[in-house]
């Protein structure tokens, strides 16, 4: 609440002082963030369409993160809100006559890019009685499960979600419409009121005319406000590249009259204003502001332990094992450990629960698959060797439990399986002990430190020491989020200098890691990074900009004596020169260097009664291109990213 009152007049008044200041919410894991600018953007939604009834339509809100499975689940998040602003309108005719609808625009491993891939994907789950991999599996309002033949209204000309429960404010409504969805090619023909993206995706901006829609299109104003969640991973190669795309869509949504209240979270970052400032050419204010006591800022205070359980993190240190054999007692006893500790409790069945599912954290899939090979063997011969030490009247009691826990039940979280298999294994965390399909242990690599928010999850191990702080405070963080006490233990490797320099300074690390948390590196305006992404940035701007060369075909029409034109690219160099002032006379040389070629290469097609496109078919010779992917054969005037992921070029090395 008191972020929401800080931020409100900045976000609801462009006058305001503090509207190009960008709000960092900097809080611990687990401290509610999601639902402070979930509240913030519940009040510009309906601030919108109380101001502007007619142009208040189309995307109000952009909500970015860096993670396709964090993006996954906080749509889910986010979809609960939209249900009750969409209910709330439908009992307000001055919150206007179209719908408050929500959507994800992400890559096709997570939901289609078409009707026909999601129809495809509904008949096939309908052929095997089974739900289509697309994301939303319930009712997200009342929770009821969906059925592939009932829940899902698909064609190769519609998909949208229905709702069948009569007891629902959506199932009991003529249709049935839930306000989601997730096929590109529905968003682009009805773009939704909030939009959920990945940041990688907005590369498609440069290639998808169709996603012009998400700037207002012809009709309504472009996104007033724009989120960025987990701004620490907004780093290295992927934050460089981002800052560039980055300055081309805000220069696009100010070209259209707007201009934006750009909102970010965070649990771990330093230096956040050099960091903001290269990203967004602003200035910073983080929420809560610090004060004079670090134990009680006001808005944030250290609860003691004897209110609210907290997270005890234990270093452990086997110095006769290697790394391949180091997990297996440590493990075999946690797995053991609930039972030998709380049988005898008269609350034992929430105790056995609360630590009987540990998450084990690797730094990389070969870590994964060593640990996974020690479950399989040295893990349950450690659990017969300790389980062999209890008396003989002890043994014959739990022989039982103990034999549940031989041969455990576990699974990978890694990006080498898809998003839907991922999806199952964050669903079947949540379940208890004593439900079907639950979990012992599971195996992850990196791509839990955000996004896994399990609130009975209170035991985890983490492999060797992460290469940096933030990561080991994201990870370590995943448990111990509710009223159960969290345990981390540390596995350290005796071979690896890093974890035997935290082992030996483990206490005064811990009392203040916060301290240790590293800078994040951003440079998106030097010359490899303008090289990679400043085309790109430069074309989003002229064909989203509005002023006629949006379609595929206009790349013809460029002319930089336009006045429109003229005026956009200005408008582009002075938000490149926030982020870069001192680089202004450099950048603004690369940008006219890459007008003076587009120009070129326009007189150079007229005068060969060529047609120039921003895109062409891979195959076709017969028209010239403007961009083209990198590992395309036939060439064009610039290269251009189809996804921020891929920013690094990849090289064969040849052995000698």
């Amino acid at each position: 609440m008191a972020f929401l009152l800080t931020t409100l007049e900045s976000t609801a008044n462009e006058d305001n002082e503090f509207c190009d200041t960008v709000d960092l919410i900097w809080f611990p894991t687990g401290g509610g963030k999601t639902e402070a600018y979930l509240g913030l953007i519940a009040f510009q939604i309906a601030l919108r369409r109380l101001h502007h009834s007619d142009t208040g339509g189309g995307t109000a809100v952009l909500m970015r993160y860096t993670l396709r499975l964090l993006t996954r689940d906080q749509f889910i998040r986010a979809t609960r809100l939209i249900c009750a602003l969409e209910l709330i309108r439908r009992e307000r005719d001055y919150l206007g006559s179209a719908p408050i609808t929500i959507g994800m625009w992400v890559g096709e491993a997570t939901s289609p890019n078409t009707y026909l891939k999601a129809a495809e994907l509904v008949k096939k789950a309908i052929a095997a009685s089974e739900k289509p991999e697309l994301v939303i599996d319930c009712c997200p309002w009342c929770g009821e499960d969906f059925v592939a033949d009932r829940n899902y209204n698909s064609s190769t000309r519609r998909f949208h979600f229905l709702c069948r429960n009569a007891d629902c404010g959506f199932g009991s409504s003529p249709d049935g419409v839930l306000p989601c969805n997730i096929v590109d090619e529905a968003l682009y023909a009805e773009p939704p009121t909030m939009l959920v993206a990945t940041i990688d995706k907005f590369a498609r901006l440069a290639w998808e005319e169709r996603a012009n829609a998400f700037f207002g299109g012809e009709q309504h104003r472009p996104p007033e406000l724009i989120i960025q969640d987990e701004l620490h991973l907004i780093a290295s190669a992927l934050g460089s590249v981002a800052g560039l795309y980055e300055a081309a869509i805000d220069t696009v949504i100010q070209l259209r009259g707007v201009y934006p209240k750009y909102i970010a979270s965070t649990a771990t970052i330093r230096m956040a204003d050099q960091q903001v400032k290269r990203l967004y050419g602003r200035e910073v204010a983080v929420f809560p502001p610090p004060g004079l006591s670090c134990d009680d800022a006001y808005f944030a205070r250290t609860v003691p332990l004897d209110q609210r359980p907290g997270r005890v993190y234990v270093g452990y240190l086997a110095p006769m094992l290697n790394r391949q054999k180091s997990l297996a007692p440590l493990a075999a006893a946690l797995l053991l450990a609930p039972n030998m500790l709380f049988e005898s409790d008269q609350h034992h069945r929430e105790l056995l629960d609360a630590w009987w599912t540990q998450v084990v954290y690797h730094g990389s899939l070969k870590g994964v698959g060593n640990s996974h090979t020690a479950f399989a063997s040295d893990v349950r011969d450690f659990m017969r060797l300790l389980s062999g030490t209890t008396d003989a009247q002890a043994q014959e009691n739990e022989k039982a439990k103990k034999q549940q826990r031989s041969t455990p039940s576990i699974a990978q979280l890694t990006s080498l399986q898809t998003a839907a298999q991922n999806a199952e294994i964050f669903a079947r965390l949540s379940k208890t002990r004593e439900e079907d399909g639950h979990m012992d242990a599971v195996l992850a690599t990196n791509m839990i430190s955000v996004g896994l928010d399990v609130a009975r999850l209170a035991l985890m191990i983490i492999n060797g020491q992460p290469l940096t702080t933030v990561e080991y405070i994201q990870a370590s963080s995943r448990v111990g989020r509710s009223e159960v006490p969290g345990v981390v233990f540390a596995n350290y490797y005796r071979e690896q200098a890093r974890s035997l320099s935290h082992y030996e300074s483990f206490r005064p690390y811990h009392e203040a890691f916060y301290r240790f948390v590293e800078p994040t590196s951003v440079t998106p305006y030097t010359y490899q990074a303008r090289l990679r992404a400043l085309p790109a940035a430069l074309v989003i701007v002229m064909r989203h900009g509005g002023f006629g060369l949006l379609k595929n075909n206009t790349a013809v029409s460029f002319n930089p004596r336009n006045s429109q034109v003229s005026k956009a690219v200005e408008q582009f160099k002075r938000r490149c020169a926030l982020s870069a002032p001192g680089q202004f006379d450099e950048v603004s040389g690369h940008i006219d260097a890459l007008i003076a070629d587009w120009q070129s290469e326009v007189e150079l097609c007229e005068k060969a009664s060529r047609q120039l496109e921003y895109q062409v078919p891979e195959n076709d010779k017969g028209r010239n291109r403007l961009l083209y992917n990198h590992d395309d054969r036939i060439r064009g005037l610039w290269p251009a990213l189809q996804s921020l992921r891929n920013v690094e070029n990849t090289a064969l090395l040849k052995a000698m």
